[in-house]
Order: structure tokens, then C-alpha cells, then sequence
């Protein structure tokens, strides 16, 4: 990311963004021609991780990203508006379960990354822990990992989880299609609900920016969006067009994220991280299925709930199947923010043991 707004908004920075922005629509139109599930991330992200790695100059950093993450917060804010008072109750017991699945997966993941992958033991550590991948890539070079592994096996676990996702629910679950459209055709919201929605949701942002939470460009536009459905003030959804412009940014974003990655690297790694991503996924199955018994959920939201991609990915993908998103995105919440607190304490107390023991950080583990 850039480090100043001038060098953001430079000709060569905006050239790059432009470009890559075209060339993921481009993958996003090509993808939808093909009726592919979700369409327009996924042909998005293939195309720009194509192109990257190619040595393609373009680039969706971060921050264009974070702009439509608000976007997508306001999309998530509506499936709350059918969420009975009685789903809710039974949230608690599963949002327990998905803090409890981040040490159980981190800790077979490293066995994995660590005896199988034969990956150094920070390394191992840091590329298995399910979540939070900015802040655990911006440790992990401070614990000694390998940053660039780290954000390999992270990245491209999203983009795996994003790809196997919906051929776990059209094909081995034999979801019904989404018949060419990924949204249900709702009434527009009206203009006194939307500024009062807007209002809200910067409101609910401003907040979490001044309390250090995570997410705030999300999040506070969904728990705004969310709160206000849940009580009945504002009803009514945004036009579906702007959800499939948040799906090429959101594709765009994660693809451009492979520059300077070699495709002999990128294939070797590859292989690691889809058998690392397996390991994951099958704990994710194996906590999924007593909490859709516990809930109530269908198996495919408790495991897309509990799935080691990224909580707009997934929530996106649930929204784009009518698999509850609200649901999915309040336990992939939950779980970001126990990984965002449990890594810098963890961190500082290997960082604490080495300066004690005058040993390095590899010595710690």
C-alpha cells in the first residue's frame, strides 16, 4: 500500500489500478458468460493472479478495497432483516465453538506445515493460524518467519476456500444455481431509509476507528445495517449492480496480492497450501457439523461459518447462495477478532522469552 495520498493517487499508481480493475471486470464478465458461481470474484481473481504473476503492472491495494468493504457491510446488514429472535439465542454456543476452532486448526495445521511441508517452526506457525492475515503477516516477520511464505500460504488459502467453496455447494451438496443471478429480487431501499441507514453505518464506523477495532469499514456499516433491519427502521435492499462492482474489487484485490511470484513457485507453494487449506477445511467440517445440529443451520453455513477464508469472502459467498450470511459473517467476526487479540500476546510472549534468555525465537519453539 502506498504510503502517502499523492503517491496513491499518482499517475503510475492509478494507471495500475485502472488496469486492474479492467482486467478484473473482464474475468468477473468472462466468468458470468460461464454461469459460474459467483462470477464476478472469482473470474476476477483469476484473471489479475493470471496476469500478476505474469508480471502485469497493475495493482488493487488495500485501500481501494477497504472503500467497498463498506459496500459490502451494507449488503451483509440485510440478511439480517428475517433473523428470528430465537436463532439468535442459539448463536452463542457456536460462536464458542468458532473460538475454539482457531487453536484446534492453527495447531494440526502446523503439525502439517511444520513435519509435512517441513516449513521453520515460526513459519509453520504463522502461515497456519486461520485468520487476521494482515496483522499475522505483520508479525510474523517481527517473530523471525519467513514474511513471504506467510503471506503466501494466507493469501492464497483465501483464494482456495473462495474457489472450492461454491463447488462444495453445487456439487457435493447439490445446491440449487442461483439460475444466472447471484441475488433474490427485493424491493429498492427508499431515500429517507437510505440516509438514515448511511448515517448510521459512518456513525458505527467513526467508532470503531476510535476504539482500535477491527475491520471498522465493514464491520460498522453491518452492525448499523443489522441493527436498524433487526428493529424494523429501515427496510428495503441496494440496487444488485453495486454488490457485483464490490465482487470485482473484492477478486481484483486478492489477485493483485501475488506479484513477484515466480509460477514455478507459485505451483510448488500452491500444492502446500491446498494440502495445508485441506487440513483446515476438514476441521472446519468436523466443528461444522454439531454446530448445524446445535443451531439448526444447514451443514453448508455452519461450514462456510466456520471456513478458513476471509469474512467478506465468505460472507459474500453465503449471500451469493442464500446461505445466511449473517450468520456466516458473525462467527468469522468472532474469530478475527480472538486471532487479532490472541497474536500480539502471543508474539509479545515469545519476543519477552527470547530477550530473557538471550536465545533466538527459533530457540523458543
Amino acid at each position: 500500500m502506498s504510503d502517502s495520498w499523492a503517491e496513491r493517487l499518482s499517475g503510475p499508481s492509478l494507471r495500475k489500478l485502472g488496469l486492474g480493475l479492467a482486467l478484473g471486470a473482464v474475468g468477473g464478465a468472462v466468468a458470468n458468460y460461464f454461469d459460474v458461481p459467483l462470477a464476478w470474484m472469482l473470474g476476477a481473481l483469476f484473471f489479475t493472479m493470471i496476469a500478476r504473476v505474469g508480471g502485469a503492472p497493475i495493482d488493487v491495494p488495500i485501500w481501494v478495497r477497504a472503500v467497498f468493504l463498506i459496500l459490502i457491510g451494507l449488503f451483509l446488514g440485510e440478511s439480517f432483516e428475517g433473523v428470528r429472535v430465537g436463532e439468535l439465542m442459539q448463536w452463542p454456543i457456536s460462536i464458542a465453538g468458532a473460538l475454539l476452532y482457531v487453536p484446534v486448526a492453527a495447531s494440526i495445521a502446523y503439525l502439517y506445515y511444520r513435519y509435512l511441508a517441513r516449513e521453520a517452526k515460526m513459519t509453520a506457525i504463522c502461515s497456519s493460524i486461520p485468520g487476521g492475515v494482515i496483522a499475522v503477516v505483520v508479525i510474523s516477520g517481527a517473530l523471525g518467519a519467513d514474511e513471504r511464505n506467510v503471506a503466501l500460504a494466507q493469501s492464497m488459502r483465501v483464494a482456495i476456500v473462495v474457489c472450492m467453496a461454491p463447488l462444495i455447494a453445487f456439487g457435493l451438496l447439490d445446491y440449487p444455481s442461483p439460475d444466472g443471478t447471484e441475488y433474490a429480487v427485493h424491493a429498492l431501499i427508499a431515500l429517507d431509509d437510505l440516509a438514515i441507514l448511511l448515517v448510521a453505518a459512518f456513525a458505527a464506523m467513526w467508532g470503531m476507528q476510535k476504539l482500535n477495532l477491527p475491520i471498522p469499514y465493514m464491520v460498522g456499516p453491518l452492525l448499523a445495517s443489522a441493527g436498524l433491519r433487526l428493529a424494523g427502521v429501515v427496510e428495503g435492499v441496494l440496487p444488485h449492480q453495486l454488490v457485483e462492482v464490490a465482487l470485482v474489487v473484492t477478486g481484483s484485490s486478492i489477485g493483485t496480492r501475488f506479484g513477484g511470484v515466480t509460477v514455478k513457485r507459485l505451483l510448488s507453494f500452491g500444492a502446500v497450501s491446498f494440502g495445508g487449506t485441506m487440513v483446515l477445511m476438514m476441521v472446519s467440517g468436523a466443528f461444522a457439523l454439531p454446530a448445524a445440529a446445535l443451531t439448526g443451520q444447514d451443514f453448508l453455513v455452519a461450514l462456510l461459518a466456520y471456513a478458513p477464508g476471509g469474512v467478506a469472502e465468505m460472507s459474500l459467498i453465503a449471500l451469493a447462495i442464500d446461505a445466511n450470511p449473517g450468520f456466516v459473517a458473525v462467527h468469522h467476526l468472532a474469530r478475527i477478532i480472538f486471532v487479532l487479540l490472541a497474536v500480539p500476546i502471543f508474539s509479545a510472549w515469545i519476543l519477552r522469552r527470547q530477550a530473557r534468555d538471550g536465545t533466538s525465537i527459533h530457540d523458543q519453539l
